[in-house]
């Protein structure tokens, strides 16, 4: 052992003067770790600050909520009676001010609230939110977002309309101690006194409406209380929720996004790895004389092993050391940030577990794309001091590559990269897949290297010298065109796919905006007030049409006997109808985009026992087929149902839809609302909306326009995270590439000293290099290109399921930018050849 510390400390101290040779080295890995190190950071903060402020998120200690109406007298008091309760009832409505309108998400509270956190106002002030809302000089106050300040151009002080009333802005609303729980809202925040709404006329109660109250329960246990509150209780047709249940929506949604984002920043990781084997492979290049003298005086290739091995621990461990650094900063400066953005207390924190799971990956990497090269260096003979330098280290064969001695660590090195990956994203399926393309990837570039190479080895030699040196650059033994090809290509397929992505997600929000959208939804429209709306809709002229579905909610019970509960884990796309209740209609005819799959539907005049249409969705996450029963719960009355026909629904066609649709029937008895969508002319859609709004003040309408326009928000922040992480795997490709160009430099100085022997200008040898860049370069933006197509359309067609539009023209920008980055690059790396003297270089090949 102790001649194994010996070699350890001669190789450490024999790479003290050659750490300036690993700069891409170092670079790639810590550009690599630190995009894991970041986002395993961010994604591990934003987790626990949930868990840790999930009693805030939720607004108590428990939370009772019920859509549609409020609850009982009697049933409020005994809420009340647990504890310091709040009262909020969360709905759309419109504001109006100097002629203009906009919806609101508004939030009715009562004096108490919030009984957890505090609400943030500007300007800053002393009073409280109860008095800030109180009436003075005969007027209600209010509290509304930015965005209504800045829509409706007024200010604090000033006066707008919400329903039927007039309120004074007492201030603008900064946050909301539970903002984060309310997911994605239709409009603008804003809130009043739950009081006033009597006076705005807001006071009926929708479909959309929720109705909370939430419980500061004290020494008392929250599962006792809502024991209690259900056995006192056992017909209420409320959701009971505790802290954890408001913060499990929103740590699916981290985590999700986390994962991938981590699997982004492994892939700039993998990029990086090639650097790594170039570094490597460039380092026993230079060293082979060295390595050829240590095995004529008596080295064994253990020893040969034992001493790069050392190297490559030190300078991989360099590496993960600068790129943790760099994780570190950046998750520094990012949770402040996305903790305004978010609505959730984010302090600058670290993760010491993802740290470490970064550093696990940047070690396993370098080890990994290093063990090749060193398997190589192991078999250099003393004979190799007789030769000429910079042929570069020797190839294994396959025998040698299938060899245990190789197989085995590179193998044990993959399954160690894969199980660390299940263990940070924690998902196998995910990581196989990943797995598996990367794998396609990496195999599909580096065939297209070789067949080039193959491909001009069959050329017959071209007349003009310069062109035929530049193709022979490339399919000589020892070219580096393999490694370039699939360097830049993998971080060009990955930073096309994610913009690829982003232009197709807002095009088809673009699309629906100028094609199948309609102008404006209606959201819960109580059923005495829709003759009003289409007699309004059938006299004015920029009217369209006017399309209406009843609109009710319900809870799923049951399905095939089996209680809602006991179901387990549903996948994530059709979680949300069995996180409390769920939207549903009703309909005679098949709904526009619908088209039945399976089974039949029922005629226009159906009388019989109920009957139900699904989506086609929920059919094989819950092995449902046509005939099955489910049990709903509408307005407290359990409803049993069977299973008619699944539809498959196109909800790009702008029709109203509903995932769950009841025959006619008992169900029209049920209380509902009424949704609605108008279709406007061409250029009328602002004139209509202040129509409307003077017609109806109560009426909550959205413009399609503006939803849209806040979802393309959403999608913009999204993009930008994801196109940031993987913009590393591009200048991680860009660093490869750099190393890879290094790898040849002897070669090339070699080859420029011959073409000047030869009576070659220096212009003719750096348009040779520009050739052989050129080619290599239009070869990997071409590879990568295509890889990144495929893979959107890939992601498109079976995960987003909407179609994949091509972008030409970013395709050709990508290509024509990859090539210019290529040739810049080569140039800048080989320019060292121009200026070799031809008896320098002669000497340095006989000495």
């Amino acid at each position: 052992m102790s001649r194994v510390f010996g070699w350890m400390r001669i190789a450490v101290l024999d790479l003290r003067g050659d750490v300036r040779r690993f700069v891409i080295l170092l670079a790639c890995l810590a550009l690599g770790v630190g995009a894991i190190a970041a986002v395993s950071s961010v994604g591990a903060a934003l987790q626990s600050a949930v868990e840790r402020d999930a009693r805030v998120i939720l607004g108590g200690d428990i939370e009772v909520r019920q859509r549609g109406s409020d609850i009982s007298r009697e049933q409020r008091a005994a809420v009340e009676a647990l504890g310091e309760t709040a009262r909020v009832v969360d709905l759309n409505a419109r504001a109006s001010a100097k002629g203009a309108s906009l919806l609101l998400s508004l939030r009715a509270v009562s004096d108490t609230y919030p009984v957890v956190g505090t609400v943030t106002v500007s300007p800053q002030t002393q009073q409280p939110l109860n008095e800030l809302l109180a009436p003075f000089d005969g007027l209600p106050g209010a509290v509304v977002d930015k965005d209504v300040l800045e829509r409706l151009d007024i200010a604090v002080g000033d006066t707008l309309r919400i329903g039927n009333a007039d309120f004074a802005v007492r201030g603008e609303l900064v946050g909301l101690p539970d903002q984060a729980a309310q997911g994605f809202q239709l409009g603008s925040p804003a809130i009043v006194a739950d009081k006033a709404l009597v006076a705005a006329g807001l006071e009926q109660q929708g479909v959309l409406s929720r109705f909370s109250y939430k419980v500061l329960l004290g020494e008392a246990e929250d599962a006792a209380a809502i024991e209690q509150l259900n056995a006192a209780f056992p017909d209420a047709d409320w959701d009971v929720r505790r802290p954890e249940d408001a913060a499990a929506s929103l740590k699916r949604f981290f985590d999700l996004f986390a994962r991938f984002l981590t699997l982004v920043g492994l892939s700039s990781l993998l990029v990086g790895g090639v650097g790594v084997s170039n570094a490597i492979s460039a380092y026993i290049n230079e060293r082979q004389s060295s390595i050829a003298t240590l095995r004529s005086l008596g080295a064994t290739s253990a020893r040969i092993m034992v001493h790069l091995l050392t190297q490559v621990l030190v300078l991989s461990m360099v590496g993960v050391l600068l790129g943790l650094v760099l994780g570190a900063a950046t998750s520094l400066v990012a949770l402040p940030f996305l903790s305004g953005m978010l609505a959730i207390d984010l302090p600058p924190t670290l993760d010491p577990r993802s740290l470490l799971a970064a550093a696990g990956f940047g070690l396993l990497i370098g080890l990994a794309f290093a063990l090749l090269p060193l398997r190589g260096a192991q078999k250099l003979k003393p004979a190799s001091l007789f030769r000429s330098s910079g042929g570069g280290e020797p190839n294994l064969s396959w025998r040698e590559l299938t060899h245990w001695r190789t197989a085995l660590p590179l193998f044990l090195a993959l399954v160690a990269i894969a199980g660390l990956a299940v263990f940070t994203t924690g998902s196998p399926w995910l990581v196989l897949w990943y797995g598996i393309g990367a794998a396609i990837a990496f195999g599909l570039l580096r065939l297209a290297g070789s067949l080039l190479q193959t491909f001009l080895r069959l050329l017959p030699p071209l007349p003009n010298a310069t062109l035929r040196q530049a193709l022979q650059a490339i399919h000589r033994p020892g070219s580096a065109a393999p490694v370039v090809v699939l360097s830049l290509g993998l971080g060009l397929a990955l930073l096309l796919m994610i913009t690829l992505l982003d232009q197709n997600l807002r095009a088809q929000i673009d699309g629906a905006i100028a094609e199948d959208a309609p102008a404006f939804v209606l959201l819960d429209m109580p059923k005495d007030q829709v003759p009003l709306v289409q007699a309004f809709a059938a006299s004015d002229p920029d009217i369209e049409t006017l399309e209406t579905i009843p609109m009710l909610r319900g809870t799923i019970e049951s399905i095939k006997g089996i209680p809602a509960a006991d179901l387990g884990p549903v996948p994530d796309e059709i979680a949300d109808m069995f996180e409390g209740d769920t939207a549903l209609s009703w309909a005679r005819d098949v709904p526009d985009g619908s088209t039945v799959t399976d089974g039949s539907w029922w005629a226009s005049d159906y009388a019989g026992p109920p009957l139900v249409s699904l989506s086609t969705e929920l059919r094989a996450p819950l092995g449902l087929t046509v005939g099955d029963m489910l049990s709903i719960v509408i307005a407290g009355r359990p409803i049993d149902v069977t299973i008619a026909n699944f539809r498959e629904i196109d909800w790009r066609e702008g029709g109203l839809n509903f995932r769950l649709l009841f025959s006619p029937g008992i169900i029209e008895t049920a209380p509902q609302t009424v949704m609605g969508s108008i279709n406007v002319i061409d250029g009328a859609a602002p004139d209509v909306e202040s129509r409307l709004s003077n017609a109806f003040p109560t009426l909550s309408f959205l413009p399609v326009g503006d939803a849209l326009a806040r979802i393309q928000a959403i999608l913009s922040s999204l993009a930008n995270a994801v196109a940031l992480v993987g913009s590393l795997a591009v200048i991680s490709g860009i660093l490869v590439l750099a190393g890879a160009m290094t790898v040849g430099r002897k070669q090339r100085e070699a080859d420029a000293v011959v073409m000047k022997v030869l009576g070659a200008t220096s212009r003719k040898v750096i348009v040779a290099f520009i050739v052989e860049y050129s080619l290599l370069g239009l070869l990997a933006a071409a590879m990568g290109a295509g890889l990144g197509v495929m893979a959107t359309w890939a992601i498109l067609t079976f995960v987003m399921e909407i179609p994949f539009a091509l972008d030409l023209l970013t395709i050709a920008v990508v290509v024509i930018g990859a090539t210019v980055v290529t040739i810049a690059t080569g140039v800048l790396t080989t320019w060292s050849a121009m200026s070799v003297r031809p008896a320098q270089q002669l000497r340095a090949e006989t000495s």
